[in-house]
């Protein structure tokens, strides 16, 4: 990590993570589409104990970095929260059919 002296560096680097991370969210967000698809049912969407894994792989990696853990779990269950939402949104768009049918 690089040691800012003005708040221009320290703007410049977090640009340089948003450019960074967005990608990476993006990507993810692909994959939340992907199991909207690939869940066989509506109830499956939202999985308690997949949302208490992720957030503790998550806090787990910040913990291994010496990071704040309390501040990977909020943006985390935050994330996942939408994720839910967005994931509930493809896989009603993609039962449509299934379910006027």
């Amino acid at each position: 990590m690089k040691q800012c002296k003005t708040m221009a560096e320290v703007r410049e680097e977090i640009d340089r993570v948003d450019r960074l991370i967005v990608p990476l969210l993006l990507e993810r967000l692909q994959y939340i589409a992907q199991a909207g698809h690939i869940k066989p049912n509506r109830s499956a969407v939202r999985d308690n104990w997949r949302v208490e894994d992720v957030v503790s792989k998550a806090k787990s990696v910040a913990e291994q970095q010496s990071g704040n853990q309390s501040y990977i779990e909020d943006i985390y269950r935050h994330l996942i929260e939408w994720s839910i939402n967005h994931e509930f949104g493809v896989w009603d768009m993609a039962h449509q059919d299934v379910s006027e049918g």
